[in-house]
Protein backbone atom coordinates (compact mmCIF):
# COMPACT_ATOMS: atom_id res chain seq x y z
CA UNK A 1 0.00 0.00 0.00
CA UNK A 2 1.37 3.63 -0.73
CA UNK A 3 1.80 5.69 2.08
CA UNK A 4 -0.46 8.92 1.92
CA UNK A 5 3.37 11.25 2.17
CA UNK A 6 3.79 9.40 -1.37
CA UNK A 7 0.62 9.90 -2.59
CA UNK A 8 0.14 13.53 -1.81
CA UNK A 9 3.74 14.34 -3.01
CA UNK A 10 2.24 12.66 -6.39
CA UNK A 11 -0.56 14.83 -6.64
CA UNK A 12 1.55 17.45 -6.06
CA UNK A 13 3.40 16.97 -9.01
CA UNK A 14 0.67 16.26 -10.88
CA UNK A 15 -0.85 19.29 -9.98
CA UNK A 16 2.32 21.24 -11.01
CA UNK A 17 2.71 18.90 -14.45
CA UNK A 18 -0.91 20.04 -14.92
CA UNK A 19 0.10 24.03 -14.45
CA UNK A 20 2.86 23.88 -16.51
CA UNK A 21 0.59 22.56 -19.28
CA UNK A 22 -2.18 25.32 -18.85
CA UNK A 23 0.62 28.17 -19.00
CA UNK A 24 2.14 26.56 -22.29
CA UNK A 25 -0.96 26.59 -23.44
CA UNK A 26 -1.80 30.36 -22.42
CA UNK A 27 1.44 31.17 -23.52
CA UNK A 28 1.06 29.23 -27.12
CA UNK A 29 -2.82 31.17 -27.33
CA UNK A 30 -1.12 34.70 -26.80
CA UNK A 31 2.19 34.18 -29.52
CA UNK A 32 -0.58 33.34 -32.08
CA UNK A 33 -2.76 36.43 -31.06
CA UNK A 34 0.06 38.26 -31.34
CA UNK A 35 0.92 37.46 -35.07
CA UNK A 36 -2.95 37.15 -35.79
CA UNK A 37 -2.70 41.33 -35.15
CA UNK A 38 0.55 41.86 -36.56
CA UNK A 39 -1.39 41.00 -39.93
CA UNK A 40 1.73 40.80 -41.85
CA UNK A 41 1.52 40.74 -45.76
CA UNK A 42 -0.01 37.99 -47.41
CA UNK A 43 2.71 35.60 -49.48
CA UNK A 44 1.78 34.26 -52.97
CA UNK A 45 0.36 31.43 -52.29
CA UNK A 46 -2.31 32.86 -49.28
CA UNK A 47 -2.64 35.64 -52.30
CA UNK A 48 -3.75 32.49 -54.65
CA UNK A 49 -6.68 31.30 -52.66
CA UNK A 50 -7.67 34.21 -51.19
CA UNK A 51 -8.35 36.12 -54.57
CA UNK A 52 -11.20 33.64 -55.06
CA UNK A 53 -12.35 33.95 -51.30
CA UNK A 54 -12.56 37.50 -51.85
CA UNK A 55 -14.08 38.10 -55.46
CA UNK A 56 -16.26 34.95 -55.84
CA UNK A 57 -20.05 35.04 -54.44
CA UNK A 58 -21.02 31.80 -52.28
CA UNK A 59 -22.32 30.15 -55.46
CA UNK A 60 -19.30 30.67 -57.59
CA UNK A 61 -17.05 29.78 -54.86
CA UNK A 62 -18.61 26.24 -55.70
CA UNK A 63 -19.39 26.01 -58.58
CA UNK A 64 -16.81 27.48 -60.54
CA UNK A 65 -13.21 26.62 -59.76
CA UNK A 66 -10.95 28.56 -57.78
CA UNK A 67 -8.67 31.04 -59.67
CA UNK A 68 -4.98 29.75 -60.18
CA UNK A 69 -5.91 26.14 -60.14
CA UNK A 70 -6.25 26.84 -55.95
CA UNK A 71 -7.94 23.94 -54.01
CA UNK A 72 -9.64 23.59 -50.66
CA UNK A 73 -11.84 21.97 -48.46
CA UNK A 74 -15.39 22.97 -48.89
CA UNK A 75 -15.86 23.43 -45.56
CA UNK A 76 -12.80 25.34 -45.66
CA UNK A 77 -14.33 28.02 -48.41
CA UNK A 78 -17.96 28.16 -46.60
CA UNK A 79 -16.22 29.26 -43.15
CA UNK A 80 -13.74 31.43 -44.44
CA UNK A 81 -16.11 33.20 -46.89
CA UNK A 82 -18.69 33.30 -44.42
CA UNK A 83 -15.98 35.17 -42.07
CA UNK A 84 -15.30 38.01 -44.83
CA UNK A 85 -18.91 38.43 -45.87
CA UNK A 86 -19.53 39.19 -41.52
CA UNK A 87 -15.90 41.35 -41.11
CA UNK A 88 -14.83 42.42 -44.50
CA UNK A 89 -12.47 41.58 -46.85
CA UNK A 90 -9.25 42.06 -45.22
CA UNK A 91 -6.03 39.47 -44.32
CA UNK A 92 -7.37 38.81 -40.57
CA UNK A 93 -11.01 37.48 -41.80
CA UNK A 94 -8.87 35.31 -44.29
CA UNK A 95 -6.57 34.11 -41.26
CA UNK A 96 -9.28 34.12 -38.33
CA UNK A 97 -10.15 30.41 -39.14
CA UNK A 98 -6.65 28.71 -39.58
CA UNK A 99 -5.78 31.10 -36.49
CA UNK A 100 -9.65 29.72 -34.32
CA UNK A 101 -8.09 25.99 -35.09
CA UNK A 102 -4.69 26.43 -34.31
CA UNK A 103 -6.27 27.51 -31.02
CA UNK A 104 -8.81 24.66 -30.52
CA UNK A 105 -5.54 22.03 -31.51
CA UNK A 106 -3.63 22.79 -28.55
CA UNK A 107 -7.17 22.91 -26.05
CA UNK A 108 -8.40 19.57 -27.52
CA UNK A 109 -5.06 18.00 -27.57
CA UNK A 110 -5.19 18.00 -23.47
CA UNK A 111 -7.76 15.04 -23.67
CA UNK A 112 -5.93 13.39 -26.12
CA UNK A 113 -2.42 13.15 -24.04
CA UNK A 114 -3.98 12.66 -20.96
CA UNK A 115 -5.92 10.23 -21.56
CA UNK A 116 -2.19 8.33 -23.33
CA UNK A 117 0.43 9.60 -21.09
CA UNK A 118 1.95 10.24 -18.09
CA UNK A 119 2.42 13.88 -17.08
CA UNK A 120 5.97 14.08 -18.58
CA UNK A 121 4.81 13.23 -21.88
CA UNK A 122 1.73 15.24 -21.68
CA UNK A 123 3.80 18.30 -20.73
CA UNK A 124 5.96 17.49 -24.57
CA UNK A 125 3.48 17.10 -26.28
CA UNK A 126 1.73 20.25 -25.68
CA UNK A 127 4.67 21.98 -25.75
CA UNK A 128 5.81 20.71 -29.24
CA UNK A 129 2.25 22.11 -30.42
CA UNK A 130 2.53 25.22 -28.45
CA UNK A 131 5.26 26.44 -29.93
CA UNK A 132 6.40 24.91 -32.85
CA UNK A 133 7.31 27.76 -34.97
CA UNK A 134 6.09 25.78 -38.13
CA UNK A 135 2.64 24.81 -36.55
CA UNK A 136 2.88 28.37 -35.54
CA UNK A 137 3.01 30.00 -38.43
CA UNK A 138 -0.13 27.99 -40.20
CA UNK A 139 -2.15 29.35 -37.32
CA UNK A 140 -2.28 31.99 -38.52
CA UNK A 141 -2.31 31.60 -42.92
CA UNK A 142 -4.93 32.14 -44.98
CA UNK A 143 -4.79 28.75 -46.48
CA UNK A 144 -6.31 25.71 -44.93
CA UNK A 145 -3.19 23.83 -43.38
CA UNK A 146 -4.02 24.57 -39.82
CA UNK A 147 -7.65 23.25 -40.21
CA UNK A 148 -5.94 20.24 -41.40
CA UNK A 149 -3.96 19.60 -38.08
CA UNK A 150 -7.10 20.47 -36.31
CA UNK A 151 -8.92 17.53 -38.13
CA UNK A 152 -6.12 15.21 -36.92
CA UNK A 153 -6.16 16.06 -33.37
CA UNK A 154 -10.13 16.23 -33.27
CA UNK A 155 -10.33 12.89 -34.71
CA UNK A 156 -8.34 11.38 -32.13
CA UNK A 157 -10.33 13.22 -29.92
CA UNK A 158 -13.14 10.96 -30.92
CA UNK A 159 -11.24 7.92 -31.08
CA UNK A 160 -10.52 8.37 -27.24
CA UNK A 161 -14.27 9.67 -26.79
CA UNK A 162 -15.91 6.68 -28.31
CA UNK A 163 -13.33 3.66 -28.27
CA UNK A 164 -14.76 2.07 -25.88
CA UNK A 165 -18.63 2.44 -26.94
CA UNK A 166 -19.95 0.26 -28.73
CA UNK A 167 -23.76 0.92 -28.85
CA UNK A 168 -25.39 1.88 -32.24
CA UNK A 169 -25.80 5.13 -30.62
CA UNK A 170 -22.24 5.94 -30.04
CA UNK A 171 -21.24 4.69 -33.43
CA UNK A 172 -23.53 6.73 -35.30
CA UNK A 173 -22.36 9.62 -33.75
CA UNK A 174 -18.59 8.60 -34.42
CA UNK A 175 -19.46 7.88 -37.71
CA UNK A 176 -21.38 11.74 -38.23
CA UNK A 177 -18.75 13.57 -36.72
CA UNK A 178 -16.04 11.69 -39.05
CA UNK A 179 -18.28 12.50 -42.09
CA UNK A 180 -18.39 16.17 -41.34
CA UNK A 181 -14.88 16.66 -40.76
CA UNK A 182 -14.17 15.09 -44.35
CA UNK A 183 -15.62 18.31 -45.96
CA UNK A 184 -12.72 20.11 -44.36
CA UNK A 185 -9.75 18.02 -44.20
CA UNK A 186 -8.09 16.38 -47.93
CA UNK A 187 -6.04 14.51 -45.78
CA UNK A 188 -8.57 13.47 -42.86
CA UNK A 189 -9.10 10.31 -44.99
CA UNK A 190 -5.51 8.82 -44.39
CA UNK A 191 -5.89 9.15 -40.71
CA UNK A 192 -9.80 7.92 -40.64
CA UNK A 193 -8.43 4.85 -42.92
CA UNK A 194 -5.65 4.00 -39.88
CA UNK A 195 -8.53 4.39 -36.99
CA UNK A 196 -10.80 2.09 -39.09
CA UNK A 197 -7.43 -0.39 -39.44
CA UNK A 198 -6.77 -0.20 -36.14
CA UNK A 199 -10.13 -0.26 -34.38
CA UNK A 200 -11.21 -2.92 -36.92
CA UNK A 201 -8.17 -5.24 -36.39
CA UNK A 202 -8.79 -5.18 -32.52
CA UNK A 203 -12.38 -6.36 -32.38
CA UNK A 204 -11.71 -9.14 -35.11
CA UNK A 205 -8.45 -10.35 -32.99
CA UNK A 206 -10.72 -10.44 -29.48
CA UNK A 207 -13.26 -12.44 -31.94
CA UNK A 208 -16.25 -9.54 -31.21
CA UNK A 209 -17.50 -10.05 -34.49
CA UNK A 210 -20.99 -8.22 -33.47
CA UNK A 211 -18.90 -5.13 -32.53
CA UNK A 212 -17.35 -5.22 -35.89
CA UNK A 213 -20.48 -5.18 -37.70
CA UNK A 214 -21.85 -2.02 -35.77
CA UNK A 215 -18.44 -0.54 -36.61
CA UNK A 216 -19.84 -0.79 -40.45
CA UNK A 217 -22.15 2.03 -39.53
CA UNK A 218 -19.20 4.20 -38.31
CA UNK A 219 -16.89 3.59 -41.03
CA UNK A 220 -19.78 3.48 -43.68
CA UNK A 221 -20.87 7.17 -42.68
CA UNK A 222 -17.13 8.01 -43.12
CA UNK A 223 -16.49 6.09 -46.78
CA UNK A 224 -20.08 7.60 -47.84
CA UNK A 225 -19.05 11.09 -47.22
CA UNK A 226 -15.73 10.77 -48.29
CA UNK A 227 -17.14 9.32 -51.92
CA UNK A 228 -19.68 12.56 -52.15
CA UNK A 229 -17.43 14.67 -51.20
CA UNK A 230 -14.55 13.34 -53.81
CA UNK A 231 -17.24 13.22 -56.74
CA UNK A 232 -18.66 16.81 -55.79
CA UNK A 233 -15.46 18.51 -55.29
CA UNK A 234 -12.18 16.78 -54.30
CA UNK A 235 -11.89 14.80 -57.82
CA UNK A 236 -11.91 18.48 -59.52
CA UNK A 237 -8.35 19.04 -60.79
CA UNK A 238 -7.08 16.10 -59.22
CA UNK A 239 -5.40 15.18 -61.81
CA UNK A 240 -3.52 18.74 -63.01
CA UNK A 241 -0.22 17.62 -64.74
CA UNK A 242 1.81 20.76 -63.62
CA UNK A 243 1.35 20.14 -60.32
CA UNK A 244 2.73 16.46 -59.82
CA UNK A 245 5.61 17.81 -61.98
CA UNK A 246 6.19 20.82 -59.18
CA UNK A 247 6.48 18.13 -57.19
CA UNK A 248 8.22 15.90 -59.04
CA UNK A 249 10.70 18.50 -59.04
CA UNK A 250 10.39 18.97 -55.44
CA UNK A 251 11.30 15.39 -54.75
CA UNK A 252 7.77 14.89 -52.96
CA UNK A 253 6.77 11.60 -54.32
CA UNK A 254 8.84 8.09 -52.72
CA UNK A 255 11.01 6.55 -55.59
CA UNK A 256 9.97 3.21 -56.04
CA UNK A 257 13.25 1.67 -56.42
CA UNK A 258 16.71 1.27 -54.36
CA UNK A 259 17.03 4.77 -53.65
CA UNK A 260 13.63 4.67 -51.45
CA UNK A 261 15.78 4.22 -48.56
CA UNK A 262 17.95 7.57 -49.22
CA UNK A 263 14.79 9.39 -50.10
CA UNK A 264 13.27 8.28 -46.57
CA UNK A 265 16.03 9.13 -44.57
CA UNK A 266 16.17 13.12 -46.39
CA UNK A 267 12.34 13.10 -45.56
CA UNK A 268 13.10 12.09 -41.50
CA UNK A 269 15.27 14.41 -41.54
CA UNK A 270 13.16 17.64 -43.44
CA UNK A 271 10.13 16.38 -41.96
CA UNK A 272 11.71 17.19 -37.97
CA UNK A 273 12.10 20.63 -39.39
CA UNK A 274 8.65 21.14 -41.80
CA UNK A 275 6.62 20.74 -40.06
CA UNK A 276 7.66 19.73 -36.62
CA UNK A 277 9.54 22.45 -36.28
CA UNK A 278 12.10 20.68 -33.87
CA UNK A 279 15.39 22.30 -35.13
CA UNK A 280 18.05 23.94 -33.56
CA UNK A 281 19.39 25.72 -36.10
CA UNK A 282 17.27 25.46 -39.77
CA UNK A 283 19.98 25.40 -42.58
CA UNK A 284 19.51 24.64 -46.45
CA UNK A 285 21.10 23.69 -48.91
CA UNK A 286 23.53 21.01 -47.36
CA UNK A 287 23.92 17.09 -46.57
CA UNK A 288 22.33 15.35 -44.85
CA UNK A 289 24.65 14.25 -42.16
CA UNK A 290 25.52 18.22 -42.02
CA UNK A 291 21.23 18.72 -41.42
CA UNK A 292 21.16 16.39 -38.60
CA UNK A 293 23.70 17.77 -37.30
CA UNK A 294 22.75 21.35 -37.14
CA UNK A 295 18.72 20.60 -36.65
CA UNK A 296 19.78 18.01 -33.57
CA UNK A 297 17.53 15.91 -35.25
CA UNK A 298 19.25 12.62 -32.99
CA UNK A 299 17.43 13.78 -29.64
CA UNK A 300 13.81 13.59 -31.07
CA UNK A 301 14.72 10.45 -33.12
CA UNK A 302 15.57 8.96 -30.06
CA UNK A 303 12.69 9.79 -28.28
CA UNK A 304 10.81 8.57 -31.16
CA UNK A 305 12.31 5.68 -31.44
CA UNK A 306 11.83 5.10 -27.60
CA UNK A 307 7.90 5.99 -28.22
CA UNK A 308 7.79 3.05 -30.60
CA UNK A 309 8.82 0.64 -27.95
CA UNK A 310 7.02 2.14 -25.28
CA UNK A 311 3.84 1.58 -27.21
CA UNK A 312 4.59 -1.57 -28.29
CA UNK A 313 4.20 -3.01 -25.56
CA UNK A 314 1.91 -0.45 -23.90
CA UNK A 315 -0.56 0.51 -26.17
CA UNK A 316 -0.06 -1.23 -29.95
CA UNK A 317 -3.64 -0.09 -31.28
CA UNK A 318 -2.52 3.40 -30.95
CA UNK A 319 1.09 2.50 -32.48
CA UNK A 320 -0.80 0.82 -35.45
CA UNK A 321 -2.92 3.94 -35.77
CA UNK A 322 0.15 6.36 -35.77
CA UNK A 323 2.35 3.45 -38.48
CA UNK A 324 -0.55 2.96 -40.66
CA UNK A 325 -1.38 6.72 -41.42
CA UNK A 326 2.01 7.29 -42.18
CA UNK A 327 2.45 3.83 -44.23
CA UNK A 328 -0.78 5.56 -46.16
CA UNK A 329 0.65 8.76 -47.03
CA UNK A 330 3.87 6.90 -48.29
CA UNK A 331 1.77 4.97 -50.39
CA UNK A 332 -0.04 7.94 -51.60
CA UNK A 333 3.45 9.52 -52.34
CA UNK A 334 4.84 6.60 -54.08
CA UNK A 335 1.65 6.28 -56.51
CA UNK A 336 2.27 10.53 -56.60
CA UNK A 337 -1.61 10.66 -55.70
CA UNK A 338 -0.21 13.00 -52.37
CA UNK A 339 2.86 14.26 -52.32
CA UNK A 340 5.07 13.78 -49.06
CA UNK A 341 6.17 17.65 -49.03
CA UNK A 342 6.48 20.53 -45.98
CA UNK A 343 3.21 22.09 -45.72
CA UNK A 344 1.39 18.92 -47.06
CA UNK A 345 2.58 16.36 -43.93
CA UNK A 346 0.91 19.14 -41.32
CA UNK A 347 -1.75 17.02 -40.51
CA UNK A 348 0.65 14.15 -39.61
CA UNK A 349 2.43 16.45 -36.86
CA UNK A 350 0.29 15.60 -33.98
CA UNK A 351 0.89 12.10 -34.59
CA UNK A 352 4.18 12.17 -34.74
CA UNK A 353 4.22 13.81 -31.42
CA UNK A 354 2.60 11.30 -29.96
CA UNK A 355 5.37 9.06 -30.38
CA UNK A 356 7.86 11.48 -28.62
CA UNK A 357 5.20 11.79 -25.85
CA UNK A 358 5.88 8.80 -25.95
CA UNK A 359 9.67 8.03 -25.79
CA UNK A 360 9.48 10.89 -22.95
CA UNK A 361 7.20 8.74 -20.58
CA UNK A 362 9.58 5.69 -21.46
CA UNK A 363 12.98 7.66 -20.64
CA UNK A 364 11.19 9.34 -17.36
CA UNK A 365 9.67 5.84 -16.04
CA UNK A 366 12.94 4.14 -17.03
CA UNK A 367 16.21 5.84 -16.90
CA UNK A 368 15.31 9.72 -16.08
CA UNK A 369 13.18 8.92 -13.16
CA UNK A 370 13.93 12.17 -11.25
CA UNK A 371 11.56 14.92 -12.00
CA UNK A 372 14.95 17.32 -12.74
CA UNK A 373 16.25 14.85 -15.49
CA UNK A 374 12.59 14.60 -16.86
CA UNK A 375 12.29 18.09 -17.27
CA UNK A 376 15.83 18.78 -19.10
CA UNK A 377 14.87 15.52 -21.12
CA UNK A 378 12.26 17.52 -22.31
CA UNK A 379 13.62 20.85 -22.56
CA UNK A 380 16.25 19.67 -24.77
CA UNK A 381 13.68 18.56 -27.43
CA UNK A 382 11.63 22.12 -27.25
CA UNK A 383 14.61 24.11 -27.01
CA UNK A 384 14.39 24.79 -30.84
CA UNK A 385 10.85 25.65 -31.14
CA UNK A 386 11.24 27.83 -27.88
CA UNK A 387 14.28 29.26 -28.80
CA UNK A 388 13.24 30.14 -32.79
CA UNK A 389 9.67 31.23 -31.48
CA UNK A 390 11.53 33.99 -29.17
CA UNK A 391 13.85 34.99 -32.36
CA UNK A 392 10.86 35.14 -34.54
CA UNK A 393 8.66 37.44 -32.36
CA UNK A 394 11.84 39.74 -31.60
CA UNK A 395 12.69 39.62 -35.41
CA UNK A 396 9.39 39.41 -36.91
CA UNK A 397 10.68 39.33 -40.62
CA UNK A 398 12.05 35.84 -39.52
CA UNK A 399 8.34 34.48 -38.87
CA UNK A 400 7.43 31.98 -41.82
CA UNK A 401 11.24 31.72 -43.49
CA UNK A 402 10.81 32.15 -46.89
CA UNK A 403 6.84 32.90 -46.82
CA UNK A 404 7.82 35.97 -45.33
CA UNK A 405 6.35 38.60 -47.94
CA UNK A 406 6.51 42.86 -48.15
CA UNK A 407 3.82 43.23 -50.79
CA UNK A 408 1.70 44.79 -48.58
CA UNK A 409 4.37 47.14 -47.58
CA UNK A 410 5.60 47.53 -51.14
CA UNK A 411 2.45 48.96 -52.59
CA UNK A 412 2.23 50.72 -49.32
CA UNK A 413 5.22 52.46 -50.08
CA UNK A 414 4.46 53.43 -53.93
CA UNK A 415 1.00 54.68 -52.64
CA UNK A 416 2.45 56.75 -49.94
CA UNK A 417 5.14 58.38 -52.08
CA UNK A 418 2.89 58.10 -55.42
CA UNK A 419 2.45 62.13 -57.15
CA UNK A 420 -0.28 62.60 -59.33
CA UNK A 421 0.88 62.07 -62.98
CA UNK A 422 3.42 59.13 -61.89
CA UNK A 423 2.68 55.82 -63.84
CA UNK A 424 2.69 52.40 -62.26
CA UNK A 425 3.91 49.14 -63.95
CA UNK A 426 3.02 45.73 -62.45
CA UNK A 427 5.48 43.21 -64.14
CA UNK A 428 3.98 39.62 -64.99
CA UNK A 429 5.21 37.88 -61.85
CA UNK A 430 3.36 40.41 -59.62
CA UNK A 431 -0.06 41.18 -60.63
CA UNK A 432 -1.94 38.53 -59.20
CA UNK A 433 -0.72 40.05 -55.49
CA UNK A 434 -1.59 43.59 -57.02
CA UNK A 435 -5.16 43.13 -58.31
CA UNK A 436 -6.08 41.01 -54.79
CA UNK A 437 -4.59 44.47 -53.03
CA UNK A 438 -6.52 46.70 -54.87
CA UNK A 439 -9.45 44.98 -54.23
CA UNK A 440 -8.93 44.26 -50.35
CA UNK A 441 -6.82 48.03 -50.08
CA UNK A 442 -7.93 51.27 -50.93
CA UNK A 443 -4.66 52.53 -53.47
CA UNK A 444 -4.43 55.76 -54.68
CA UNK A 445 -3.17 54.61 -58.37
CA UNK A 446 -4.51 52.05 -61.04
CA UNK A 447 -1.39 50.34 -62.50
CA UNK A 448 -0.35 49.21 -65.64
CA UNK A 449 -0.36 45.10 -65.78
CA UNK A 450 2.14 43.75 -67.57
CA UNK A 451 1.89 41.18 -69.83
CA UNK A 452 3.94 38.09 -69.81
CA UNK A 453 6.43 37.44 -73.31
CA UNK A 454 8.18 34.10 -71.68
CA UNK A 455 6.17 31.75 -74.44
CA UNK A 456 6.47 34.31 -77.68
CA UNK A 457 10.50 34.88 -76.86
CA UNK A 458 12.98 32.06 -77.90
CA UNK A 459 15.68 34.23 -75.87
CA UNK A 460 16.65 37.00 -73.45
CA UNK A 461 17.05 39.15 -76.38
CA UNK A 462 13.81 38.59 -77.67
CA UNK A 463 12.17 38.38 -74.45
CA UNK A 464 13.51 42.28 -73.61
CA UNK A 465 12.64 43.23 -77.12
CA UNK A 466 9.30 42.52 -76.39
CA UNK A 467 9.24 44.22 -73.00
CA UNK A 468 10.78 47.35 -74.20
CA UNK A 469 8.33 47.52 -76.72
CA UNK A 470 6.08 47.41 -73.54
CA UNK A 471 7.95 50.03 -71.58
CA UNK A 472 8.01 52.47 -74.74
CA UNK A 473 5.23 54.20 -73.65
CA UNK A 474 7.50 55.48 -70.09
CA UNK A 475 9.68 57.51 -72.63
CA UNK A 476 10.26 60.72 -71.52
CA UNK A 477 8.73 60.00 -68.30
CA UNK A 478 10.52 61.21 -65.36
CA UNK A 479 8.38 58.96 -62.65
CA UNK A 480 7.49 55.91 -63.05
CA UNK A 481 7.13 53.25 -60.49
CA UNK A 482 7.87 49.47 -61.25
CA UNK A 483 6.94 46.94 -58.89
CA UNK A 484 8.28 43.26 -59.60
CA UNK A 485 8.12 40.03 -57.34
CA UNK A 486 11.61 38.78 -56.83
CA UNK A 487 10.95 35.52 -56.19
CA UNK A 488 8.15 34.43 -58.48
CA UNK A 489 9.62 32.73 -61.02
CA UNK A 490 7.02 30.88 -62.64
CA UNK A 491 2.65 31.57 -63.05
CA UNK A 492 0.39 28.78 -61.07
CA UNK A 493 -0.98 26.27 -63.98
CA UNK A 494 2.99 26.70 -65.71
CA UNK A 495 5.26 23.50 -66.07
CA UNK A 496 8.48 24.25 -64.41
CA UNK A 497 11.40 25.12 -66.42
CA UNK A 498 9.28 25.81 -69.30
CA UNK A 499 10.63 27.68 -71.31
CA UNK A 500 13.84 25.97 -70.91
CA UNK A 501 15.82 28.84 -71.64
CA UNK A 502 13.99 31.22 -69.31
CA UNK A 503 15.40 29.43 -66.68
CA UNK A 504 18.50 27.48 -67.82
CA UNK A 505 20.70 30.70 -67.23
CA UNK A 506 20.81 32.56 -63.84
CA UNK A 507 17.89 34.53 -62.06
CA UNK A 508 15.38 35.51 -64.55
CA UNK A 509 13.71 38.18 -62.23
CA UNK A 510 17.05 39.69 -61.37
CA UNK A 511 17.94 39.59 -65.48
CA UNK A 512 14.46 42.15 -65.77
CA UNK A 513 15.77 44.05 -62.71
CA UNK A 514 18.96 44.75 -64.21
CA UNK A 515 17.73 45.69 -67.81
CA UNK A 516 15.19 48.06 -66.06
CA UNK A 517 18.97 49.88 -65.10
CA UNK A 518 20.13 50.32 -68.05
CA UNK A 519 16.57 51.59 -69.90
CA UNK A 520 16.15 54.32 -66.94
CA UNK A 521 17.62 55.94 -63.78
CA UNK A 522 16.22 54.45 -60.55
CA UNK A 523 15.40 57.51 -57.83
CA UNK A 524 14.16 55.56 -55.33
CA UNK A 525 13.73 52.15 -54.15
CA UNK A 526 11.19 50.69 -51.17
CA UNK A 527 13.73 48.41 -48.70
CA UNK A 528 11.75 46.74 -45.89
CA UNK A 529 12.02 48.39 -42.22
CA UNK A 530 14.20 45.78 -40.65
CA UNK A 531 17.15 46.42 -42.76
CA UNK A 532 18.09 42.72 -41.77
CA UNK A 533 15.10 41.26 -43.75
CA UNK A 534 15.65 40.03 -47.32
CA UNK A 535 12.40 41.91 -49.16
CA UNK A 536 10.89 40.14 -51.68
CA UNK A 537 9.63 43.29 -53.61
CA UNK A 538 11.28 44.97 -56.02
CA UNK A 539 9.37 48.35 -55.84
CA UNK A 540 11.41 51.35 -57.89
CA UNK A 541 10.75 54.99 -58.70
CA UNK A 542 12.43 55.16 -62.09
CA UNK A 543 13.02 58.01 -64.42
CA UNK A 544 13.02 57.12 -68.06
CA UNK A 545 13.48 60.69 -69.69
CA UNK A 546 17.37 60.38 -69.41
CA UNK A 547 17.69 57.43 -71.17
Amino acid sequence: MKSPQLTLARKRQELNYNLIIWIVIAIGVAIRLFHLLNNRSLWEDEVYLSTGLVNYDFQQLFTKGLPFQQKAPAGYLLVVKSLLAVLGNHEIPLRLFSFISGILSLTMFVPVVRHFFKPAGQVAAITVIAFSPVILYHSVEAKQYAVELFSTVLLLYLYVKYLNKTDVFSLIAWGIWGAIIIWFSFASVFVMAGIALAVGVHYLISKQYDVVARLIITFGLWFGSFIVNYVLFTQKGSDTGWLVDFFVKHDAFMPLSGSAITWLAQRIVSFLNYPMGLSWVTVYNAGVIEQAVMRMVFIPLALAAAGIFYLFRNNGQLLLIISAVFIFVLMGSAVKMYPFHERLTLFLAPLFTLLLAAGCDFFASTILKKTVFTMLMILLLVFGPLKNTVHQIESLYLFGDYKKSFRREALNYIDKNYRPGDLVYVYWNEVPGYELYKTIKALNFKAIEGKDYRHKANNYDEYFTLLKKDFAQFKEKKRVWVLQSRFIIIPIGDYTSDPPWYYADGDSNQKFYDQLMKWGKPIKKFSPADKRAIGDMNAVLMDFSTK
